[in-house]
C-alpha cells in the first residue's frame, strides 16, 4: 500500500509483481523493494510518476493485516524490456538519517549556542525519546509517530547544532553505550482509519520479550539453522575508546576485564575510533565499557527460516504467526538431528527477520544475555 508520509493517510492498493523483499532489524534503518507492472489491469487506476516521488511517498508490506516494513521511497528503476517499475526505501529511521539534530527554536545561525540541544534528568530511554521529539517539534517536522512517554532519570546530554549531527546517528550514538536502549519504528495501520502510523519502541534497554512463548521445531516449521562465530574483535580484554582533542589533551574511555587471561586466553585490546566528537569523559567510559561486554567473547548468529503460517498440530501453534512475535523476542527453538547444534531447547533473541517466500521469513538470531 502507498500512504502520505508526513500524514500517514493511504492513498493506494498495489498489485506487485512478484514477492516483496524487505527487512527489519533492531535499531537499523531498514529497506524494501517491490516490483510493479504499472501495465497491469489490477494497477491502471494508479500514478506510479507521482507515487514515486522521494520522501514524500511511504510503501507499506503488509502479509494480511500486519505491516512487515514501511517508510519513505528514495529510488525507482524502470525496466522497459520487462515493462517492471522496481521501487526501492527504506524504514522510517533512515528519514531521521536525513535530518540536523538542533534545538526546535527559531532558526539564527547553526553555531549559535541556542541551536544546542540539551536534555537532562532523564533515563537514556528518556533521552532517546526527547532526541526524536525535539525534532518532530521544528515547524513542518512533525510525522505519524507515537512516542512513549517522558522518562526522568539521572542522565544528561548536550548535542551541539555545530556539530551538524544526524538525529539518527545520535540515536546510533546513545544506543551504543552500557545500557543504551535498542530502537525499533513499528508500523501499523491504525484500527478502523484509512491510516498508517508508527510507534517509536525503546527498549530497558533490550526490546522484546525474553520469555516469548513461540516455539519453532528443527525440520518442522523451522528449516536448516546456519550458524556464524566471528571472533575478528573477540576475546577483548582492554578497550580503549577516542574522544575529542588531540595527542596529550585527547579524552579517552578504558574498560578492562582481565577474567579471560586467567582462563588462559592471551590477552588482546580493541580501540574504538568512531567517538571523536565525545567531549564527556562518563560517556566515553559508557561506550568502553559497552565494547568490552560485546567483544568480550566472540558474537555467535544464526541463520535461519521459520514457517509463519500460524499452524497449528495437537492444539498447539506449530509456526507462530507473523504478527504474534516481534524483534527483540526469545522464542525457543528445538533442535534436534542438526550436523553441528548439539540437541536441546535454544532461547535465542529475534535481531531481525526479512522476506523469504510468502510462507515463511528468514530470521537473524543471537544467544540471550542468559546465554551468554
Amino acid at each position: 500500500m502507498v500512504a502520505e508520509t508526513t500524514t500517514g493517510a493511504l492513498l493506494a492498493d498495489v498489485t506487485p509483481r512478484d514477492l516483496p523483499s524487505f527487512s527489519r532489524k533492531i535499531t537499523d534503518r531498514g529497506q524494501w523493494t517491490v516490483n510493479v507492472i504499472p501495465d497491469d489491469a489490477a494497477n491502471a487506476s494508479l500514478d506510479f510518476h507521482a507515487l514515486t516521488d522521494a520522501g514524500r511517498f511511504t510503501w507499506a508490506i503488509l502479509c494480511g493485516s500486519v505491516v512487515v516494513q514501511a517508510g519513505p521511497t528514495f529510488s525507482y528503476s524502470y525496466d522497459e524490456g520487462t515493462r517492471t517499475l522496481s521501487v526501492s526505501g527504506t524504514g522510517l529511521a533512515a528519514l531521521f538519517d536525513r535530518r540536523v539534530l538542533r534545538n526546535s527554536l527559531p532558526y539564527t545561525a547553526i553555531v549559535n549556542p541556542s541551536e544546542d540541544v540539551t536534555i537532562s534528568n532523564r533515563s537514556l530511554r528518556g533521552i532517546a525519546r526527547e532526541i526524536v521529539a525535539v525534532n518532530l517539534a521544528q515547524t513542518g517536522y512533525n510525522l505519524p509517530l507515537d512516542l512513549p512517554a517522558p522518562e526522568s532519570g539521572t542522565a544528561t546530554r548536550t548535542y551541539y547544532g555545530y556539530d551538524l549531527a544526524m538525529v539518527w546517528s545520535r540515536l546510533q550514538d546513545l544506543a551504543g553505550v552500557i545500557g543504551g536502549p535498542e530502537l525499533d519504528f513499528w508500523p501499523y495501520l491504525v484500527p478502523g482509519e484509512n491510516r498508517l502510523r508508527w510507534q517509536m519502541l525503546i527498549g530497558s534497554p533490550l526490546l522484546g520479550d525474553p520469555q516469548s512463548a513461540a516455539v519453532w521445531d528443527y525440520t518442522g516449521a523451522l528449516s536448516a539453522i546456519d550458524v556464524d562465530v566471528n571472533g575478528s574483535a573477540s576475546p577483548a580484554t582492554r578497550v580503549w575508546v577516542r574522544g575529542s582533542g588531540s595527542e596529550r589533551s585527547m579524552l579517552t574511555g578504558y574498560a578492562e576485564d582481565p577474567t579471560l587471561v586467567g582462563l588462559g586466553f592471551p590477552p588482546t585490546d580493541y580501540v574504538d575510533g568512531d567517538h571523536t566528537s565525545v567531549t564527556e569523559l562518563n560517556t566515553l567510559q559508557g561506550y568502553a565499557a559497552a565494547d568490552l561486554a560485546a567483544f568480550r567473547t566472540p558474537t555467535e548468529t544464526w541463520k535461519c527460516s521459520v514457517r509463519i503460517d500460524g499452524a497449528t498440530g495437537a492444539g498447539v501453534e506449530v509456526s507462530p504467526a507473523l504478527g504474534g512475535w516481534s524483534l527483540g523476542d526469545a522464542p525457543t527453538f528445538g533442535v534436534s538431528g542438526h550436523p553441528w547444534i548439539p540437541d536441546g531447547q535454544y532461547r535465542r533473541r529475534i535481531l531481525g527477520f526479512s522476506s523469504k517466500d510468502e510462507a515463511s521469513v528468514q530470521l537473524d538470531l543471537q544467544p540471550t544475555p542468559a546465554a551468554l
